[in-house]
C-alpha cells in the first residue's frame, strides 16, 4: 500500500532527526462483530495531513513511553478512556517523510463498546469500519491519482471506507493488521 513505489524506502528510513510518534489501530465491539476506529482530519491549511483517514496519534511527549503516547491520543482525540484500552501489541514502525514522523503503531481494544467525544479541532469524525469489511472477497482496494498541497500522485494505492479515502501510512499499518488478522484465523 506504499504511494509511490519507486520511494518505498523512504517509509522505513529511521530518521535521526525525525520526531518520535505513535498511532492507535483500536478495535472496539459494535453489534458482536469487531470494528477497526479511524478518524477524519479536518481540513485545515496548515495541517500536513488535513481531511486524510487516519488512526488516533501524534507525537510523544517527556516522560511518556510510545504506548502511553498512543493511549493518551486516542483519549484526547477520540474521547476513549484510557483505562478501558487492551493493548495487544505493536507493529511496524515507518516513517511519514511528509511531516517528518517515526510512527509507532499499537493495536488495542475494548472490551465492550464506549460513547466517543472527538476534539473537533483535529477530528471531524470517527468511521468505525467492521473486519469484515476488508475480507479479500470485497472490492475496496483501489489505485487512482490524488492531489496532495499541489503535488499529483499518480497510481496511490488506497482502501475505499465508504467513499473516503483511506491511503498513505495508514493504509500501510491496515494492511499489515490485516495481514495479521487474516493469518490468525488461518491458524
Amino acid at each position: 500500500m506504499s504511494p509511490v513505489d519507486a520511494e518505498v524506502d523512504r517509509y522505513y528510513t529511521d530518521e535521526s532527526t525525525a520526531r518520535q510518534a505513535a498511532v492507535m489501530a483500536l478495535f472496539m465491539p459494535i453489534q458482536d462483530q469487531w470494528h477497526l476506529l479511524y478518524m477524519k482530519r479536518p481540513h485545515h491549511p496548515k495541517d500536513k495531513h488535513s481531511g486524510q483517514i487516519s488512526f488516533p496519534g501524534g507525537g510523544l511527549e517527556a516522560n511518556e513511553s510510545l504506548e502511553q503516547c498512543a493511549i493518551r491520543e486516542t483519549f484526547e482525540e477520540i474521547g476513549v478512556p484510557i483505562d478501558s484500552i487492551n493493548i495487544i501489541g505493536s507493529l511496524t514502525k515507518l516513517y511519514v517523510y511528509a511531516s517528518n514522523n517515526l510512527v509507532f503503531p499499537y493495536v488495542g481494544y475494548l472490551k465492550q463498546s464506549v460513547e466517543l467525544r472527538l476534539q473537533a479541532a483535529e477530528v471531524e469524525k470517527v468511521i468505525p469500519v467492521p473486519m469484515s469489511y476488508f475480507d479479500s472477497r470485497t472490492d475496496i482496494s483501489r489505485v487512482k491519482t490524488l492531489t496532495v498541497r499541489g503535488h499529483t500522485l499518480h497510481d496511490v494505492p488506497y482502501y475505499d471506507l465508504y467513499g473516503e479515502t483511506l491511503w498513505g501510512a495508514t493504509a500501510m499499518i491496515t494492511s499489515e493488521l490485516i495481514h495479521l488478522w487474516n493469518q490468525d484465523l488461518q491458524e
